[in-house]
Order: structure tokens, then C-alpha cells, then sequence
């Protein structure tokens, strides 16, 4: 096939308001360029100066340049009647479709080939599709970005190399991707087509097919049997454990001999120690490890010992999937080297996050021309996916792939899952999972999982007694979050939409019935469903009154309002509760509905009849049970928070209501720490000013502390920080807190940009507050692109993840963090050399949960700032330091724009929590020229270019 790859930069996105600047296009054949063209464009108007810093293209350069008439008339020419591509071919096309209208042109941009429709639907595991990632992480040839002709032949390696990796799949995956293109873009499904003809088939045999779907193979089975219990081992044998593990780590061990480069830390010996021996004793244990010591390998080792000892799983729990990933990738080969392959482990996640295989043969059979094109690519990027994931998890799959639209309608649910009657029974990802845990040494998994775990009395995890929580400062929070619920207006509403929509003429509930009229199974049941269908529309329309109760309770310009006492003597109280009563006599006839589907599923007589079924019945139940929170909200719990939140922006405002319990300690403590022979404890901050009371009393252990059954430790850490780093406090600095955000923004934008100078980027500054987070990147922006610097703001520039590869591709940036930056994020080397603190990070007060546990502190007697609002601080606190310096080679700076640090009594705490750390205080102009000569003076770090990434 011939094709015109083309690209074109322009002053902005809008085609009416903009103009083109450069056209660039190649002729390709059969794969080869056979001829290009190029052209400048003499804009109408002035090139905005984000333009000009994005593509480099100034107003001297296309003065002189023939107008946008005349350069299009020659590429038209050019183009003749050869089908077109680009990599964003929407956004080419909306300018060539206005201009050929504007002109008179004879140009015909309609259907055309997207690279990066195709990108997505063929590369779906990377995390963006953008041209300049895709370049880099393809390691396809380019000579620079947004400029046309660079831009265009890029495009066209991109191409060639979709093309290749297109070849290698099944012959029949190649065919459902033609069948779905040509729902949408006949010249993508001829492309497509013409792949079939030249396919390969799979270059690897780690693939199965069933039913037209072709997925990853399945690993044999464990047999149950080959981890039978055995009795705990005597004091002797626990004693020799202990022993082992820590003669593992020892310089000259066997894990420095298969490691090259290991390096035996003090840290993390003591660290073996105190694991080994909770877990051998049958103690609890809390060790703070700081980053460099080493923990995952000190806390699995002697955990792979227990286990292999006892027969008996050792669950090891973390916050980040980042963390799970170095666990499984790096961590865990390594164990086997010492352990050899009688070792096993499994990462298991929650449900949600694994697809099911039904669903999306389901998806795929039942796309037609109506379904939008987004939800048919992503259907395609999912079938391309499945050849390629190892264990069918959402983490493995680009977002920008397939939505969270069509994931929630394809991730496993054990609402909507049919066990054994399912054709992919065998090969589902999440049961493969379940079955290899059941035989596994150790469990990998998320303090979200073990949370459920507990609320579902331990059906969700294999019977384990030992635990190792990782990141366990986010355990009180993960517990708050699991062990109450939530109820959103936007997830009601799609529900409601899922099983009713099109006035009942679509819908799963519709599906139902006419598979059921199919089936000549009329009768009650269709009756039913006729009734439903009716039923849901009635019920939704006072589900949304109620949400809107809500929201005209929540006072203009607050996002959250706390539903206490004093809202039940309130109007919207009586609007929510007269709601909620008119939904009761629907609310019973759907529950007999759904008892009615749920009966009808035995004497259907095939398994995608039982599926379909099924899934309504599953969609009818999370619905109903959304419902069924909503009236627990009625009544007041004397042990529980609840308060609502409203999102405003987009067509309408979204509701959400939250219950949570105010004191967690009871509950850990009762579930967790009670019935457990032993919970290891880590993380990087769980010490206030050296000690463990504030972790102990809200986590539930004082109890356990008194009976001697807690290990308590802090290990050495490995940095030097009175070295390594510098921390400074500008003397002269305003109270940013009590200044209106544009003024204290003006300050910190004039700060920032000095401070940025002094370090050429390499900076994060992390914020409290959004406000003032978004009115300061608005400020900051042109300040800073004077001197060369790129801002990254979070969430106006994008996602973290996104932020953190923009970052680390482009250096000399600053990037602008609020709550998630604070921790969570691995910058090592010289890709961070600064870090600014705006304000000392104390959770608002106003926030129901905080509110709640404040109140009940105060009633009991306590300080609660003392008690609760300083440590947490203090815990964040040494959370964002620890951005900054990550390896023993780091150095770099921190300012905070607080003067509290060092006025304040209480101030000294923040700093005195990080040995080494000491403030230095002086005014800004001096402290500006302090940071130069820190930074001047450092050496090179050996750690630059490690790749930025989400860590603990």
C-alpha cells in the first residue's frame, strides 16, 4: 500500500484560532520513502512563545515563507488521491478538513491510517503513546520532535515497526482486529488485512486459544499437597533460623557471593535480626528502615526461611505496586539463587485489578457500529494485551489504552462470575492467581487486600500466621478506608445506565430479556424484567434527589461537609431521607428480580447464556447495595464518621458519601494483631523524635507493647546527612499561610525562580495546598521558561506518572507536587539536586475523619495537636525529605518556606527526626547564594540516568 504519513505543527489546537507553521509529509511504499516534502508557513498572526520554546520555529524564521494558501495548494498536489496517516491523524485532519474548505482545495482528509490509534492498540503495556516515548522506548531512529519532517519520519519507523510486531500475532487476533477497524476506519482494517497476509504467527508457543480468544498460558499448577504444613520448630531449630538468616547478609555471605556489588550494611543486618526473631518467637515487631538499608531483602529472607521451615505462607503486604514489582522483579530472583527453586511466590492483587476473559469475548462479539470508536480500540488493545500480559492485571495495561469505561466493564467481579460454568474457568488470571497462592512460600500483596481480607473474615487470602507489612505507615489509612465504605453519584448513575438505558430499549437488563425471548422462555421472569427495567428508572430518579440533597448541603466553595449531628436536624437531611423512602418499594422488587435471575441461571442451557445472566445479576447487586449504604447513612454510628464530598466541573457535579471508623487501633488490634502469630512492621518513618509510642497507640499494639510482644527497633541508616545534605529556612519569609493565594503565589513564584536558577532545575516543590499549587504554576510558568526551565505542574500538566517522565527525559525542570509527591517517588542521583517545602505538611483539621479524631482526643482529656495533628506531620514531614536524598552518593538541598520550624517550640521536632539534619536560617538572598555553592561544590553522582520511578 502507498500512504502520505503526514505532520503539522501549528500555533495552538483550535483550527478556527490557529495557524499552520510547517508541513511535513513522506510518500511511502511498500514500506520505503520514495519522496517528501517540506515547507515552511508565514503565519497571520505572531508565534506564541510556548510555540516557539516547543518547536524552536521563531517569527524570523518563517518571515520570509510562502503563505498557508500557497503551501497547501502544492501539498495537495503532493498528496493526490494516496490515503493519508499521521500519528494524531485526528488532529491533521480537523486542520486539512477547515483548510480545504477555507481554499477550495482539492483535498480529501477523511479516513486515515493513526499510528497512534495503533500505537495503543498494538504497544498497549507502555505507559504513553506520545511519539517522543514511543521513540525513546522503541529506540527508533529521530532526529528531534516537534518539527514536521522530524516528526514524520518518526511516524513512519513507528510504523514499519507496528507493522513487524502486528506480524508476529495469531493469525486469528489479526482477524477480529481487522473485523473491529472496519467499524470504524475501513483504511485500518485494510491495514489490518493486509498484515494477515503477511503474518508470521506467534514467534513464542506461550500462548492457548478457547472459543476465538487467544490469551497468555497458563502456568501448571501447584499441587495442593506440596506445602503441607508442618509443626512449628522447636526453640533449637528457631534458634538456628535466626542464625541463618543473618549469615546470609554477612560480608562473604551467599547472598554478596551471587550479587555482585552487594554490599553488607549494618542496618540491615540488625534489621534480619529483629525480623527473624518476631518471626521465629511469635512476636510483633516495628523496625524503622530508611531508604538504603535494604529492607525487602532483610524482612524476605528470614521470611523465606520460616516458610520453607514451616509450611506455613508468610503474607508480605505493601502501599505501592512499585514496590510489589521490585519485590517480584528484583528481590525475588535473587532469593532463588540462594534458596533454589523449591521457592515460590506469587504477587496477588484485588479483584478488580485482573481481567476476565468472558467479558472481553463478550465486549468483542457484541461491538458494532454504534459502540464508540474509543471503546472498539480499546476492545482491540485488549486482545493484543492478552497475548502479552503475564498475569492479566490492570498494571500491566496502558490507561490510555483502554479506559476506565471499558475496564470496569471486563474486570473480574465476583458478582458477575460464574466459577466452573465459565469457558475460561481454567485459564482466568485471577483464579490462576488464587490456585498458586494456595502453594506458595510467599504472598506478595497490598494492605488494600489484606484489608478486605479482614472485612471478609480472611476469604479472600490464603490461612496465613505471619505478616510483614512494608510502607506500614499507611496501614491506620488503608484500615480507615476498608473498614467503612463509600457511595458515589457517578458510579450509581452508571450502574443505573448499564442495566437501563435507550427508554429500556438497551441495557443488560434488555439483553437479558431478549435472550430469554431467544430462549422461548417467557413468563414470569420476562415479566419481571419488563417491571424492572421500569422500576430502575423510578429508583435512579430518587437515588439522584438524594445526592442532590447532599450536595445543597455542602456551603459554597467546600468540597466536603461532615453529616453529623447537626445535618439530621436539617432540611436536606429530610429531602435525603423522604428520597431514599420513596426508593423502598422499588428496592423490593428488584431484590426480587435479582432472586428470580439468580434461580434462572440453573436451567440455562449453555455457559454464554449463564454469563449474560450473570453479569446482570452481578450489576443488579452492586447497585442495590450502593442503595442499601445509602440508607445505613440514616443512622447515626457513635463509633464512625460520616460526611460527604462534592466534586464540581464538567456537566455536573459529582457526590460522594463516606463512612469510616474513627479509632482503627480496636479493629487492628482485634483482627489483626490478636489472632496472628506474628506482624513485622517497616517503613522509613514510623519513629517520632526516635520514638514508637505514636505508631504503637493508633495502630492497636500498646497491649502487645505491655506484654512484651512487640520488638521495637531503629536501625542504622546509611546516609550521612549532616554531609549529604542542607537544610535552610529563609529568615524573611512571609506567613504564606494567612497571605490570599494570588499574593503569597507572586512571593513564592519569585523565590522559586531565583532558587531554580541556583540549582538549573532539578528542583520538586511540594505543596499543601492545590490552590495554591495551581495560582503559582500559573505565576510561575513564564518566569521560569526565561531561564530554560520546564514547569510540571501536578494535575495541570498531568498525572504523576506522566510528571515524573517528563522529568526525568527533561531535567532541567521543576516540578510542582501536592499530596501523592510527598512520598512514593524514586528521583536518585543528580535528577533531584533541590527540594522546597512550602508549608509543613499538617493534615487540615477540617477534614471529618481528622475533625472526628481530634474531638474524641480532646473529650478523653489529651492534647490532640500533641497527640495526633504533630506526629502525623512530623511522619509526612520526613516523608518529602525523603525525596531527595536516595542513595549513599545523593546531595541536595531543602528549604522550607516555614518559619514554625524554627519558631515554634514544637518546631525542633520536624528536624530533629532526620539525625544529622540541622536548620540553618538566614535571609533569602544569602540563602539563595548558600544553595548555588552547595550544589556547585557537589560531585556528580554516580546514580545519573537511573530511570525516574514510584517507589516506596
Amino acid at each position: 500500500m502507498e500512504w502520505i504519513i503526514v505532520d503539522l505543527e501549528t500555533t495552538g489546537l483550535d483550527p478556527e484560532q490557529a495557524d499552520i507553521l510547517e508541513v511535513g509529509a513522506l510518500r511511502v511504499r511498500g514500506g520505503e520513502m520514495v519522496d517528501a516534502f517540506h515547507a515552511l508557513v508565514r503565519p497571520e498572526r505572531p508565534i506564541p512563545d510556548d510555540i516557539t520554546r516547543l518547536t524552536g520555529l521563531t517569527d524570523a524564521d518563517v518571515a520570509g515563507a510562502p503563505s498557508e494558501r500557497e503551501v497547501l495548494m502544492r501539498f495537495a498536489e503532493f498528496v493526490g488521491d494516496a490515503p493519508m496517516a499521521g500519528h494524531h491523524w485526528a488532529f491533521e485532519r480537523s486542520f486539512l478538513l477547515h483548510r480545504a474548505a477555507r481554499y477550495g482545495l482539492p483535498l480529501h482528509p477523511g479516513d486515515g491510517l493513526c499510528t497512534l490509534s495503533l500505537a495503543r492498540i498494538l504497544a498497549p503495556r507502555l505507559m504513553s503513546h506520545r511519539l517522543e516515548y514511543l521513540a525513546r522506548r522503541l529506540r527508533l531512529p529521530a532526529e528531534g520532535s516537534h518539527r514536521a519532517m522530524a516528526d514524520a519520519r518518526t511516524a513512519h519507523h513507528l510504523l514499519i515497526r507496528l507493522e513487524e510486531k502486528a506480524r508476529r500475532l495469531p493469525s486469528g487476533v489479526l482477524e477480529l482486529l481487522a473485523g473491529l477497524a472496519g467499524l470504524f476506519s475501513p483504511i485500518t482494517a485494510a491495514w489490518f488485512e493486509q498484515v494477515l497476509r503477511l503474518n508470521e504467527g506467534p514467534q513464542a508457543g506461550g500462548l492457548e486459544e478457547r472459543h476465538g480468544l487467544y490469551y497468555t498460558k497458563p502456568d501448571p499448577p501447584q499441587k495442593a499437597d506440596e506445602r503441607a504444613a508442618q509443626p512449628m520448630p522447636d526453640r533449637a531449630k528457631l534458634d538456628e533460623i535466626v542464625q541463618k538468616a543473618k549469615d546470609l547478609l554477612i560480608p562473604g555471605g551467599p547472598l554478596a557471593t551471587s550479587m555482585p556489588g552487594f554490599e553488607a550494611r549494618p542496618g540491615q543486618l540488625a534489621m534480619v535480626e529483629a525480623v527473624a526473631q518476631a518471626l521465629a518467637e511469635g512476636k510483633h515487631a516495628m523496625v524503622e528502615a530508611g531508604t538504603g538499608t535494604g529492607k525487602s531483602l532483610a524482612y524476605l529472607v528470614p521470611a523465606a526461611l520460616i516458610a520453607m521451615a514451616t509450611g506455613e505462607p508468610v503474607v508480605v503486604s505493601t502501599h505501592t505496586l512499585s514496590l510489589q514489582d521490585q519485590i517480584a522483579e528484583r528481590d525475588f530472583p535473587l532469593l532463588r539463587r540462594i534458596f533454589g527453586d523449591e521457592l515460590r511466590m506469587v504477587v496477588q492483587k484485588g479483584r478488580n485489578n485482573y481481567v476476565c476473559l468472558r467479558k472481553v469475548r463478550s465486549e468483542a462479539r457484541l461491538a458494532t457500529m454504534a459502540t464508540p470508536v474509543e471503546d472498539i480500540q480499546g476492545i482491540m488493545s485488549l486482545l493484543v494485551w492478552l497475548t502479552e500480559t503475564p498475569d492479566g492485571t490492570r498494571e500491566t495495561l496502558s490507561k490510555s489504552s483502554v479506559g476506565p469505561g471499558l475496564w470496569a466493564r471486563v474486570q473480574s467481579e465476583s458478582e458477575s462470575c460464574i466459577h466452573r460454568r465459565c469457558p475460561f474457568f481454567q485459564p482466568c488470571y485471577y483464579f490462576r492467581t488464587k490456585q498458586a497462592a494456595q502453594a506458595a512460600h510467599l504472598i506478595v500483596t497490598n494492605h488494600s487486600l489484606v484489608m478486605s481480607d479482614l472485612s471478609s473474615d480472611h476469604h479472600v487470602l490464603p490461612k496465613y500466621e505471619h505478616l510483614v507489612v512494608d510502607e506500614a505507615h499507611h496501614l491506620e489509612e488503608q484500615a480507615t478506608n476498608h473498614l467503612g465504605f463509600e457511595v458515589h453519584s457517578g458510579v450509581m448513575a452508571a450502574l443505573a445506565h448499564r442495566l437501563v438505558r435507550d427508554r429500556g430499549r438497551a441495557g443488560v437488563l434488555a439483553e437479558v430479556e431478549r435472550l430469554l425471548d431467544e430462549l422461548h422462555m417467557r413468563g414470569a421472569v420476562i415479566d419481571g424484567l419488563e417491571e424492572g427495567k421500569e422500576w430502575v428508572g423510578t429508583v435512579g430518579a430518587e437515588v439522584d434527589t438524594a445526592f442532590q440533597a447532599i450536595q445543597a448541603y455542602v456551603p459554597a466553595g467546600q468540597s466536603e461537609v461532615r453529616l453529623d449531628g447537626a445535618w439530621r436536624q436539617s432540611e436536606s437531611f429530610q429531602a435525603y431521607r423522604e428520597a431514599l423512602d420513596q426508593t423502598k418499594a422499588g428496592v423490593k422488587r428488584l431484590q426480587e428480580l435479582r432472586a428470580r435471575l439468580a434461580d434462572l441461571v440453573k436451567s440455562l442451557p449453555s455457559d454464554d447464556h449463564v454469563g449474560r445472566v450473570v453479569d446482570a445479576v452481578g450489576f443488579l447487586g452492586a447497585w442495590l447495595d450502593g442503595i442499601a449504604r445509602m440508607q445505613d447513612v440514616l443512622t447515626e454510628g457513635p463509633d464512625d464518621v460520616t460526611w460527604a464530598e462534592v466534586q464540581t466541573g464538567g456537566s455536573r457535579a459529582r457526590v460522594s458519601l463516606h463512612r469510616a471508623p474513627i479509632d482503627v487501633a480496636r479493629v487492628l488490634k482485634q483482627h489483626l494483631f490478636d489472632p496472628l502469630r506474628s506482624v513485622v512492621l517497616t517503613s522509613a518513618t514510623l519513629a517520632v523524635n526516635g520514638e514508637f509510642e505514636f505508631a504503637i497507640r493508633k495502630l492497636g499494639l500498646e497491649e502487645h507493647a505491655r506484654d512484651d510482644r512487640l520488638i521495637a527497633r531503629t536501625v542504622p541508616s546509611p546516609f550521612a546527612m549532616d554531609k549529604q545534605a542542607r537544610l535552610y529556612i529563609p529568615s524573611d519569609v512571609p506567613d504564606i499561610a494567612s497571605a490570599p493565594p494570588e499574593e503569597a503565589a507572586t512571593w513564592l513564584t519569585a523565590s522559586i525562580a531565583q532558587l531554580a536558577e541556583a540549582s538549573r532545575g532539578r528542583m520538586l516543590v511540594l505543596f499543601t495546598s492545590h490552590a495554591l499549587l495551581r495560582e503559582t504554576a500559573r505565576q510561575a510558568r513564564a518566569p521560569l521558561a526565561e531561564q530554560g526551565l520546564s514547569l510540571l505542574a501536578q494535575d495541570v500538566d498531568g498525572s504523576r506518572a506522566a510528571l515524573l517522565e517528563a522529568f526525568r527525559a527533561h531535567p532541567e525542570s521543576v516540578m510542582f507536587g501536592a499530596q501523592t509527591f510527598w512520598e512514593g517517588i524514586d528521583l536518585p542521583g543528580d535528577q533531584l539536586r533541590l527540594l522546597v517545602i512550602v508549608r509543613l505538611p499538617f493534615a487540615p483539621p477540617t477534614h471529618p475523619v481528622t475533625a472526628a479524631r481530634l474531638e474524641r482526643l480532646q473529650a478523653s482529656g489529651q492534647n490532640a495537636f500533641r497527640a495526633l495533628s504533630l506526629p502525623e506531620a512530623v511522619v509526612r514531614f520526613r516523608q518529602g525529605v525523603g525525596r531527595l536524598i536516595r542513595t549513599k552518593q545523593d546531595r541536595g538541598v531543602i528549604v522550607v518556606f516555614d518559619k514554625r520550624m524554627v519558631t515554634q517550640r514544637y518546631g525542633s521536632m520536624f528536624w530533629k527526626s532526620i539525625p544529622g539534619l540541622r536548620p540553618r536560617v538566614m535571609p533569602e538572598r544569602q540563602l539563595v547564594e548558600e544553595v548555588r555553592k552547595f550544589l556547585r561544590d557537589a560531585p556528580a553522582s554516580s546514580e545519573h540516568g537511573a530511570p525516574a520511578a514510584l517507589s516506596p
